[in-house]
């Protein structure tokens, strides 16, 4: 059995230039035009310098002409960071569904990826193989509803409240199931814009859907429906009943709430004793 030896972190009189820059600044990531700027090398032996040192382990790449640095202090070994890839990414997107609910604070569960919301077709870049990033593909992509942020000391995109309730009220199997999205519901009530909920609701491909959810889970919270959310979620004649939980795993039987028409077709208890605990 054999294995393979990482190249030592070993620096050339040049690289050590370099990373003694880096390491000065406190840099958690840089651009090859960063480094032609400051140090004034040509570009040739700019990008030799930063692929030898991303060969080494002082550089990881995030995308072309980008890098996150793993500086001395983390003995060379680092997680892939997913905001630093995010931060240098130009394609649209957004931090989205539970992964922004987290970092909002409406939710104490992380997932293991962070979600970013794309256009149908984006692609991932090569370099993010192994960075913990998933994308999800919106039919209709919005930058409404999403804002530039300082998250973990880099720059990304990240949904706001009402955004991850529109996103999320019509696709709950992203934020954990209606139970999590139960817990987003009740924490983001009094910091919810609700005009702004229903405005994101109307250009969403599941905004409909969103909103009744939405009110149904807050009436069922004891939370009042703010007046304008009932105006907007109240079933229409005719609408097809909405069920509050995935039928494939909750199956269809429930109280129905009529002024929503809106199937409970999971324990009104499991979900106050989701949010209570």
């Amino acid at each position: 059995m054999t294995s393979e030896n990482p190249i030592p972190r070993t620096l050339s009189k040049r690289e050590a230039e370099l990373v003694g820059w880096l390491e000065a600044e406190r840099r958690l990531s840089i651009t090859t035009e960063e480094v032609r700027e400051t140090l004034g090398w040509p570009a040739t032996t700019t990008n030799s310098t930063l692929a030898r040192l991303a060969e080494k382990g002082w550089l990881r790449r995030t995308a072309q002409g980008r890098y996150e640095t793993i500086l001395a202090e983390t003995g060379g070994w680092s997680l892939p960071n997913p905001w630093a890839s995010l931060s240098s990414w130009r394609q649209r997107y957004y931090v989205g569904f539970k992964s922004a609910a987290y970092e909002r604070q409406l939710t104490p569960d992380r997932p293991r990826s962070v979600q970013a919301c794309v256009p149908v077709g984006a692609k991932p870049p090569r370099a993010w193989k192994d960075v913990p990033i998933t994308l999800v593909y919106l039919s209709k992509f919005s930058d409404e509803g999403v804002e530039e942020q300082e998250l973990h000391r880099f720059s990304v995109r990240l949904a706001t409240v009402e955004r991850i309730l529109v996103d999320s009220g019509g696709q709950p199997e992203r934020m954990g199931g209606v139970l999590g999205l139960a817990r987003v519901v009740d924490r983001a009530d009094d910091r919810t814009n609700w005009a702004s909920v229903i405005r994101l609701a109307e250009n969403s491909s599941h905004g409909r859907a969103s909103l009744r959810r939405i009110a149904a889970l807050l009436e069922l919270l004891g939370h009042d429906v703010p007046e304008s959310l009932v105006q907007e979620a109240t079933a229409r004649p005719g609408e097809t009943a909405l069920y509050l939980a995935d039928r494939k795993t909750s199956g269809a039987r429930g109280e129905r709430l009529p002024q929503w028409n809106v199937v409970v077709n999971v324990r009104p208890s499991a979900i106050t004793d989701e949010v209570r605990h």
